[in-house]
């Protein structure tokens, strides 16, 4: 938890960090703000293409890990929202959690529109370097399988139910996993 003397200090110090990886980032610091005890509320423009889970992946990951185990590691309750969204629209977001039950049934099709040798493709064609902040070529090879927006949003959360967050995980860790379940 953070001590309330410190809120301003750690908020500044933390916005300074974050604001290295993300433009027009703000962060802000309170009790009780939207939910109880210690909030953390980080707002960022490029959140809103984002799942909640993306979010809170990338801002961690930015923060230096000994700013965060000092300061951030227990006793909060993190926001990352984007500007003009409501905590109460986030807090509704689905998680990868919410598709747990359809875990099986979403890798299946995956692996039947064959998404990762697509995507594989997709980004060897173009020469170009994966997102590694979002599922972009991911998105657009999913809608482009003729799945619709709810079909390509649970994907997204099955991929990050694997341990990716964006396009360049899939290709670096999910893409060699599947190859050598193929092979077996």
């Amino acid at each position: 938890m953070i001590p309330l003397k410190q809120h301003a200090q750690v908020a500044a110090a933390l916005e300074e960090h974050l604001a290295e990886r993300f433009d027009g980032v703000t962060v802000r610091i309170g009790d009780n703000i939207h939910y109880k005890g210690t909030n953390i509320v980080i707002t960022c423009p490029a959140f809103a293409a984002w799942l909640p889970e993306q979010r809170f992946h990338h801002i961690v990951r930015a923060i230096p890990a000994d700013f965060y185990e000092r300061h951030l590691r227990q006793g909060v309750v993190w926001f990352e929202l984007a500007p003009g969204e409501s905590p109460a629209a986030y807090m509704k977001m689905p998680r990868s959690e919410d598709i747990e039950a359809d875990e099986a049934t979403i890798g299946h099709r995956l692996r039947a529109i064959d998404f990762y040798a697509r995507l594989q493709a997709a980004l060897s064609a173009r020469n170009a370097m994966p997102s590694a902040d979002d599922f972009v070529v991911s998105r657009r090879l999913l809608a482009e399988s003729g799945m619709d927006e709810v079909s390509v949003m649970k994907a997204c959360l099955f991929l990050i139910r694997q341990g990716a967050y964006c396009d360049a995980q899939v290709l670096a860790d999910i893409v060699p996993r599947m190859a050598v379940e193929q092979a077996r």
